[in-house]
């Protein structure tokens, strides 16, 4: 029996303390690694609000009590072991992005939006833990704003940090050493704030607001920005809630039938 998962996971533990150390607001997580390639969705890493539950002493298991277990439940910080093959320096890239990710979450700000698209919001965030957006770059169609880099005076503050996480691959799984420069498939860091369509890899496909199946109808909504992103959600849930975009702060809104 060896300890090489355990210390895989104590390597990642030890880099988010050094990120929380620096910045106060990222909250704790549950660190969880695994195959991220598998599937139609390929992800790096994923920041998954409420994941990992707690049973208090003596509380009945009802639904309103589970999901009041989820609204104070821990994040899971989810990083794929075809990251952990990749440089030390990339690997502290992916940690940062989802930092971001926790940082959005911990001060309720959206930084994606229903289909997992990156938004100023998260590109605010991850340039204050020392990510900048490429300067002249456009943001991917389908994952906003999502690549966003490490800095080398970032890459500095956490030399140490590097290189615990270069020394503590013990093993890692081959298919990322493919996609080390990034995939326009996937997104840079990876993950969002929902744990599937915005937490990570290439957007879903057939899946509507709900988690049901394309089929349904569907109606595309758009904000104020000067070049919006329509997206298609369906009629009842528009009616649940306001969605708001995190770079114009405008509510979507159905859009025109004419428009293209």
């Amino acid at each position: 029996m060896t300890k090489t998962g355990s210390e895989i996971i104590k390597a990642i533990e030890m880099a988010w303390a050094a990120i929380q150390r620096k910045h106060k607001d990222v909250p704790d997580v549950v660190a969880v690694t695994g195959a991220g390639f598998h599937g139609k969705n390929p992800k790096w890493a994923h920041f998954w609000p409420g994941r990992w539950l707690k049973d208090e002493e003596g509380t009945e298991r009802t639904p309103v009590n589970i999901i009041q277990q989820h609204l104070a439940g821990k994040p899971e910080l989810f990083v794929s072991g075809e990251l952990l093959g990749l440089p030390g320096r990339r690997i502290m890239q992916t940690l940062l992005h989802e930092a971001a990710h926790g940082l959005n979450h911990a001060r309720d700000q959206h930084g994606t939006n229903i289909n997992g698209r990156h938004n100023r919001v998260f590109v605010k965030a991850a340039n204050e833990l020392g990510l900048i957006w490429p300067e002249g770059k456009a943001p991917h169609k389908s994952i906003g704003f999502s690549q966003v880099e490490i800095t080398d005076k970032t890459a500095a503050r956490y030399e140490k940090v590097i290189e615990k996480l270069e020394a503590a691959r013990l093993a890692y799984l081959a298919e990322g050493r493919r996609f080390e420069n990034g995939d326009p498939g996937m997104t840079g860091g990876d993950g969002g704030e929902g744990g599937d369509g915005g937490d990570g890899g290439a957007p879903k496909r057939g899946k509507g607001a709900r988690g049901g199946s394309r089929g349904g109808k569907r109606i595309y909504v758009t904000c104020e920005c000067d070049e919006p992103d329509p997206f298609p959600i369906t009629p009842g849930r528009l009616e649940r809630g306001a969605i708001i975009c995190g770079d114009c702060d405008a509510a979507f809104c159905a859009r025109d039938e004419d428009d293209e």
